[in-house]
């Protein structure tokens, strides 16, 4: 009877080491998926917050640019008018024996016409200038929470720009050397940030005299 309950007490001992190096092991093993974890509503209501600056911003800044377009806009449609005005001023002296004041009034339309349609499109340039800040500020956020790698897709996809638009930040960021372009084995291409990746580093910069 001992040697049975011997027998039976290191089976027990066995097993138990079994399950605990099962349990100590798995977590190297299996890898939970994101949709495996479950949120609390508490989680999602801080990252709604944490995302409501960010949120305000771009409506900000979308709001600077159609303002800016619609007055860009407006300046190139007052100029057609002036233009219409002046050719009609111009007409009406030439049936009038070419009247030198209406004349010249048709001209200084026209010329004035000129410089309106050239405000108009200063402001449309202003206009791209900060909507193109605002995606490429879009974009880089994107990559710092992606690990510093991004796919065109998926900064399209994320960040509520086109794909074209994507693409052409991130070409132009690799010219001038801001970004690596890397290719996987299957022939992805990655848009790589070295500053990103490293970022830990900038607590140990020195000086370059230093260096």
């Amino acid at each position: 009877m001992r040697e049975a309950q011997k027998i039976l007490d290191e089976i027990a001992h066995e097993i138990q080491t079994a399950v605990d190096d099962i349990k100590r092991n798995a977590p190297k093993f299996v890898k939970i998926r994101p949709e495996w974890k479950t949120r609390s509503k508490s989680s999602d209501a801080f990252r709604k917050m944490k995302q409501m600056p960010d949120r305000l911003s771009d409506l900000a800044v979308d709001g600077s640019c159609a303002m800016r377009y619609l007055f860009g806009y407006t300046m190139k449609g007052f100029s057609v008018l002036l233009v219409l005005a002046g050719l009609v001023t111009i007409a009406v002296s030439g049936a009038e024996g070419w009247n030198l004041h209406k004349l010249c009034g048709g001209l200084f339309l026209v010329t004035i016409s000129q410089l309106f349609w050239v405000a108009g499109r200063l402001v449309h340039r202003s206009a791209d200038r900060k909507r193109y800040a605002q995606y490429q500020h879009r974009l880089l956020k994107l990559a710092r929470e992606k690990g510093g790698s991004l796919t065109v897709l998926e900064a399209a996809t994320d960040t509520r720009i086109t794909v074209e638009k994507s693409e052409e930040i991130l070409r132009e960021l690799a010219a001038r050397g801001h970004v690596e372009v890397r290719v996987s084995e299957s022939g992805l291409l990655v848009y790589h940030f070295p500053e990103i990746e490293r970022w830990d580093e900038k607590h140990w910069a020195k000086p370059v005299d230093e260096l």
